[in-house]
């Protein structure tokens, strides 16, 4: 970052993790777009059931 350079920041936060995506002003929607992005991850982080809960016949095959 200089002293006169334009530049548009997208702070992100998800849970207690965060990040930022720094555009200049011509990049606006490009820069939204890969905040947005970052919000999509939300979801996937996750802890995933365990086998034998989602499948509770699988132990006796």
């Amino acid at each position: 970052m200089l002293p006169g350079e334009l530049l548009v920041f997208f702070l992100v936060r998800l849970d207690a993790a965060g990040s930022a995506v720094v555009v200049p002003p011509p990049r606006f929607l490009e820069g939204l777009r890969a905040a947005l992005d970052l919000l999509g991850f939300h979801g996937l982080q996750r802890e995933e059931d365990r086998l034998d809960e989602l499948l509770p016949w699988a132990g006796s095959v």
